[in-house]
């Protein structure tokens, strides 16, 4: 056996030998793999010094090169690397990647001639190279090289880094190089593909999965989350996903946190420029400290005393603290330093749209799309203002209004009386008189409201958004509406107009929010999130319920939509806490506090007594709350043990030993309903009514005695009922309907005319409540608001307009005679053999 092996040997040397096989670079590559892994998962000095010790050693391959590269500049030793790359192209003339790394130093460091110097080598490098003979990685640093020179950016993704992917569909820098440009145009999905593409065919590594992370972080937090995670766990150094988690926390207003994440990027490279950014915002937003914002900022610029991308992340980040005024002042700082630095362009555009600068906006969109063909935002922003130039603007002194066309005559002056009534009531209560008219825009597609809200599509479920003097809106008629009520959005986003103000920006959102749904509840009990079974629940759960001081994290981390809403309603409870307990004086003084500067904590604190104390104080208040809500009732659910499906009488011994049980005086009623044992059902009903008297919602003894007092047609006690739901409720639209279908032949026209108001602050674009408030009005003897909703029905129910046009007539014609006579001939012109209109017709000649 030996003699064999021995004899194999031999053969196999001879035929290496005979074959001119290089053993020793056979034994470099099979040790570069593993040394990459080690740059992979963060090992950087360690790779710096193996790449130095083969350089010393005289190891032919350049990749031990490369790698040294690579590592020496993630732990910030840029100077050094460059200088090596200078003496390493001695070596290896030509070589594409080396080219492209000295390229990437020299533009950190702001070297703006070796850029030059490496593009010129990689143009050489491709002309002395047929296509056909380059390699994957080769036509990578092309695609890179053609994107610096200009080049269309689709064009590029086609001819360079899908060749790539075609000639090695393992090469993590193809996907890299694709997915990190459609990310730098704003193409999120598209980035997300590649990105999963990558990971199929190379496998994980922790910079696939960051660009994961960055393609999810504007649509599904959720999953942008687990992929920094994961890609954190395969290089627990990688600078990038701890600066994107930074972010993150910074926009959760978790700023010790987002310190700690800015620490470990500085730890390994202390002047890192990014990091430095975030420590800047940091120092500005939590510190409130404009010479130590100032100070990180020149930290920031060390390597470079004309990096554009320092002031565009520092304004990048205030815009989201709604900053705007500041980030835009960024951004052209920015510009300064490179006029085409083109994401300075974007953000600037988003802020000055925020700030109701939309004519500058518009023309800078303009201008990035001239020069990129390929942003995904910048088309977006050319699709919606070629739809809002077709929208009615009407502007008074104190608003500007603009909404589709065919919503002018239909909310328009409602939405104008609303806002005056909002700015005369909140604007007294707070103690401010805006110098400037307020910008409302209503939109009628959700798509044009997320692209001007947020630069980008996405936002489902977003009512209304508040950008200080600027307020954004669905349409009450967009798919997004018509189970919400517009006008107590409007109310609450007009709220942040005037905290927003008052504090110039410095509010943390739980306190924005928080005010916002407060002041829904004061202008009506039915609006601003009451107290209901969930939020019952969610309180009582002591990890759901967050303190004060970490209250904004909640909208970030917010698991759900559930713990979403949770989070607006625990925000309205601690402002009313915070009213009850120490008053308007004292809750005045945080405000003026968060003006001046300080921090939210500080404030509470200088204002009200001790941070802790406060937290304290209201968990018991918010939690006494949640027990006082249906405290009679037997709120758990049967143990297995308790009830036995296969057991006869199982479910009633059990109902007979918990006669208050939420969940079984629900299932008896299901049971009833389905025997229509209405008899039964109404009992039920009063007995949840009791146990639950504060509860109005869908599946509350409230509509359950609604439904068995109509099925037993005992009118006039279901009218009562129902009309104990509209007042509570401000999304009961089908109680709302329903009284009208009541009241309207009882002649009961006070009643009328309030739940019409109520379901048109559903959808003012349904017929039905707008024809019965104007009935009401006329009976009322309200004339001109008799008018004004004739007219509106007469838009909305054209096939109807015959009798519209005659009630118009009768109305118009005490005071607008000329005007009366067109809508009694409009009318007769519709239905010509009418006897009213012609005896009108006639008596008027």
């Amino acid at each position: 056996m030996i003699r064999t092996l021995a004899s194999a040997f031999l053969l196999l040397a001879a035929s290496l030998q005979a074959q001119q096989i290089d053993l020793e670079k056979i034994f470099e590559e099979r040790n570069l793999g593993p040394v990459g892994e080690l740059l992979a998962r963060g090992d950087y000095e360690l790779v710096a010094r193996i790449g130095e010790a083969a350089a010393e050693k005289g190891l032919k391959a350049p990749e031990w090169r490369i790698l040294r590269f690579k590592a020496l500049r993630e732990m910030g030793q840029l100077e050094t690397a460059l200088a090596e790359t200078e003496k390493a192209l001695v070596l290896y003339p030509g070589h594409f990647e080396m080219l492209l790394l000295r390229h990437d130093l020299a533009q950190a460091l702001g070297r703006a001639d070796v850029m030059a110097e490496s593009l010129k080598g990689i143009n050489a490098a491709a002309k002395s190279k047929a296509a056909k003979d380059r390699t994957a990685m080769e036509s990578v640093v092309l695609g890179r090289a053609a994107l610096m020179l200009g080049a269309d950016a689709q064009k590029v993704t086609a001819q360079y880094f899908k060749v790539a992917q075609g000639k090695d569909a393992k090469l993590e820098a193809a996907y890299l190089a694709e997915g990190n440009l459609a990310l730098e145009k704003d193409d999120a999905q598209r980035a997300a593909d590649v990105f999963r593409a990558g990971l199929k065919a190379h496998g994980e590594t922790a910079a696939l999965r960051l660009g994961l992370a960055k393609a999810f972080q504007s649509s599904d937090r959720e999953k942008a989350m687990e992929n920094l995670k994961k890609a954190l766990e395969l290089n627990p150094h990688l600078a990038g996903a701890h600066l994107l988690r930074a972010e993150q926390l910074i926009g959760g207003e978790k700023f010790v946190e987002a310190e700690a994440a800015i620490q470990q990027v500085l730890d390994l490279d202390g002047k890192h420029p990014m990091a430095w950014s975030l420590r800047a915002v940091v120092a500005y937003l939590f510190q409130a400290d404009a010479g130590k914002m100032e100070q990180a900022r020149q930290h920031a610029l060390e390597r470079w005393s004309k990096n554009p991308e320092v002031d565009h992340t520092i304004g990048r980040c205030l815009s989201r603290a709604y900053r705007f005024a500041e980030s835009a002042a960024r951004q052209r700082q920015a510009l300064e330093f490179e006029p085409n630095y083109l994401p300075a362009k974007m953000q600037l555009c988003h802020d000055l749209l925020r700030l109701g600068e939309e004519e500058e906006a518009w023309k800078l969109a303009e201008l990035i799309r001239k020069e990129d063909g390929y942003n995904i935002q910048a088309y977006n922003l050319a699709l919606l203002e070629k739809e809002m130039n077709g929208y009615t603007t009407q502007t008074f002194e104190d608003f500007i209004l603009k909404m589709p066309k065919r919503d002018w005559p239909i909310y328009g002056a409602r939405a104008l009386a609303l806002l005056r009534d909002a700015k005369t009531v909140l604007g007294a209560k707070y103690g401010l008189e805006l110098k400037r008219p307020v910008l409302v825009e209503f939109f009628g597609a959700q798509q044009d409201f997320a692209i001007r809200t947020f630069g980008a599509l996405g936002g489902q479920g977003m009512l209304g958004v508040c950008f200080g003097t600027v307020v954004t809106m669905n349409s009450p008629g967009s798919l997004a509406h018509g189970r919400n009520n517009w006008e107590s959005t409007l109310w609450h986003e007009f709220c942040h107009v005037i905290t927003l103000t008052v504090t110039k920006n410095r509010m943390p959102r739980w306190l924005s929010e928080g005010i916002s749904v407060y002041e829904e509840r004061q202008r009506d009990p039915a609006w601003g999130m009451p107290m209901d079974a969930k939020f019952r629940e969610m309180v009582i759960d002591e990890e759901t319920l967050t303190p004060m001081s970490r209250l904004s994290g909640a909208f970030m981390g917010a698991k759900t939509q559930d713990h979403l809403m949770f989070a607006y309603y625990e925000s309205s409870q601690a402002v009313e806490f915070l009213l009850e307990k120490f008053g308007k004086d004292k809750f005045q003084g945080i405000l003026r506090d968060l003006a001046d500067g300080k921090r939210i904590n500080d404030a509470i604190a200088a204002n009200v007594g001790d941070i802790e104390k406060v937290e304290k104080e209201f968990a018991q208040f918010i939690t006494a709350k949640a027990k006082n809500f249906g405290a009679k009732a037997d709120w758990e659910e049967p143990k297995t043990e308790e009830l036995n499906p296969f057991e006869p009488g199982s479910f009633a011994d059990f109902l007979k030993k918990h006669p208050t049980n939420l969940w079984a005086l629900h299932k008896e009623a299901e049971a009833m309903i389905e025997a229509k044992k209405w008899t039964e059902v109404l009992k039920l009903a009063d007995k949840l009514i009791e146990l639950l008297p504060d509860s109005y919602d869908a599946d509350s003894g409230y509509a359950l005695k609604v439904q068995a007092l109509r099925q037993m047609k005992r009118t006039e006690e279901e009218a009562a009922v129902l009309r104990q739901i509209a007042a509570k409720s401000s999304g009961a639209q089908s109680a709302f309907l329903r009284l009208i279908e009541l009241d309207v032949p009882a002649k009961r026209w006070a009643e009328v005319k309030a739940n019409a108001l109520r379901a048109m602050a559903l959808n003012p674009f349904l017929v039905t409540p707008q024809r019965a408030l104007a009935d009401a009005c006329a009976a009322l003897n309200e004339t001109p608001d008799a008018i004004a909703a004739y007219e509106r029905v007469l838009v909305l129910d054209p096939g109807g307009g015959a009798q519209t046009h005659f009630k118009l007539a009768e109305l118009l014609r005490p005071s607008d005679a000329a005007k009366a006579k067109r809508h009694l001939l409009d009318s007769l012109a519709l239905a010509p053999r009418n006897r009213d209109r012609l005896a009108l017709l006639q008596e008027w000649k």
